[in-house]
Formats: structure tokens, C-alpha cells, sequence
């Protein structure tokens, strides 16, 4: 059993390394050809900056800031991807201005989430960690029933950890609420900004701007995710052999 879950951890590992590689590769040979790519695909460029156009020919920047902000409130009950909200920010205000948006109302998101834990629980985070294998990330979570900051950090950073569960399961624990805040946008700032400059540049997707940003997150989806699936795959023996030692002991006792 304890081979199986070794081998299953590196080749999960394996498949992720071989996977961003390639991604990687293939993003590299776009970069170093994307001029001729950008001439070649020049009706799609063109098509994009008509959509360009038409967005800022809508009424006003308030109505469409007032859209985007209830993809935000739509968010917090519909499992739509953080980094599509941040992508439109991007695709329709300046990248300064985006930023700001996606900042105030990615804290809005988490605050709402934070809320929802204090008031209904840790969701099904709570029931997850119920789980008697994973009461060991449980009890690194809790770090002693206060919360660990260190986890909430990374979690904000990892792209496959759902952001609300965290949120929630905070909340639950009633984590301070300023502690909270800055430690989860501090954790998903790097992401926030790729995925906003992403959109801004989204009107020439053969620039280098573009492609050199695709690398930057594929990079370190990549390399965050394989992190994370070492980690969770050490943690996990260590966690098994504690259980090993304590139910020998429990034998040793009961035959005494």
C-alpha cells in the first residue's frame, strides 16, 4: 500500500513535469516566431481590435465596471474561474486601472466567502477534512485552533486550491479578518497581475507581451502544483507512519 501511494505520487509528479515541459516548449517556439505569427494571423488581430472598439464605445466605464462587478457577486455562488473575471478587467480598462478593479473586488470575494464560513461553517472543506486520512491537513490547517497563516498564503498562490473553500473554512475558525485579507491577496497578487496583463494584451495574442506572460503562468502553475503534490505526498507518509507506530503500540497494549 505504501509503494502504491509512493508510485502514484511520482507519477502524478512525473505527468506534470512532462506536461508544463511541454507547454513550455511549445510557448518558446511561439515566442521566437511570433512575428511571422502576428502577420500570418492578421484577420484575427484585426477581429479582436474590432471587439477592442466596440467595448469602448459602450456608454460609459461606470456601467461596464457595474457588469464586471456582478460577475464578482456571480462568482461567489458559481464556480466561474477568478482569473476569467481578471482576464475581462484587463481585456476592458488600462492595466493600472485593472489591477485596482480586480484587487477590490477579488477582496470583496474573499470577504464575502469569510462571511459565509463565520456564519454557516466550513462548507465542504469541513466535511473533507473530516476524513480520518487527511486529519493531518487538517491539524496543519488549524495550526492548534488558531489558523495557519502560512497555508493561506500558499493556498492563494496554488492555482488548483479552490479559493472559497479556503475562504470558508477561515471563516469557520474565525481567522482574524485583517490577517485574512492582506495574507490573501498578498498570496494571489502574482497570479492577479499574470492573469490581468494577460487580458490587457489580449487584442495581440501573437506578441511577445502575450506569449511571454502564457509562459510566466503555465511556469508556475506548473511548477506550484508539482510542489504541492511532493508536499502532500510527504506528509501523507508521514502521516501513515504515525498511525503505523501508534496502532502497534495499541496492540502491544492490549496483549499486555
Amino acid at each position: 500500500m505504501k509503494q502504491q501511494k509512493r508510485h502514484r505520487t511520482s507519477f502524478f509528479s512525473l505527468i506534470i513535469l512532462v506536461v508544463t515541459a511541454a507547454l513550455l516548449v511549445f510557448l518558446a517556439l511561439v515566442l521566437e516566431n511570433h512575428g511571422s505569427l502576428e502577420i500570418r494571423f492578421n484577420a484575427l488581430i484585426s477581429f479582436l481590435q474590432k471587439i477592442d472598439n466596440a467595448i469602448t464605445q459602450l456608454d460609459s466605464n461606470f456601467e461596464i465596471l457595474i457588469c464586471i462587478f456582478a460577475l464578482y457577486i456571480a462568482k461567489c455562488q458559481l464556480p466561474i474561474p477568478m482569473g476569467f473575471l481578471c482576464v475581462i478587467s484587463g481585456v476592458v480598462f488600462p492595466i493600472t486601472q485593472a489591477i485596482i478593479i480586480n484587487v477590490v473586488f477579488c477582496l470583496f470575494f474573499f470577504t464575502v466567502k469569510y462571511v459565509e464560513g463565520v456564519y454557516i461553517g466550513g462548507g465542504w472543506t469541513g466535511m473533507i477534512l473530516g476524513i480520518k486520512k487527511l486529519k493531518f491537513i487538517k491539524e496543519w490547517i488549524e495550526f492548534k485552533g488558531t489558523g495557519n497563516p502560512y497555508v493561506l498564503f500558499v493556498s492563494r498562490l496554488v492555482p488548483t486550491i479552490p479559493l472559497g473553500m479556503v475562504s470558508k473554512y477561515y471563516g469557520s475558525m474565525k481567522y482574524d479578518f485583517v490577517y485574512y485579507s492582506c495574507l490573501s491577496i498578498l498570496g494571489f497578487a502574482p497570479r492577479l497581475y499574470m492573469y490581468t496583463t494577460i487580458g490587457n494584451a489580449i487584442f495581440n495574442p501573437f506578441s511577445a507581451r502575450f506569449i511571454t506572460m502564457l509562459i510566466a503562468i503555465v511556469a508556475f502553475t506548473g511548477i506550484s502544483v508539482f510542489l504541492f503534490n511532493i508536499f502532500f505526498g510527504i506528509k501523507s507518509k508521514q502521516m501513515n507512519q504515525t498511525l503505523l507506530i501508534y496502532s502497534e503500540k495499541e496492540k502491544y497494549k492490549i496483549v499486555l
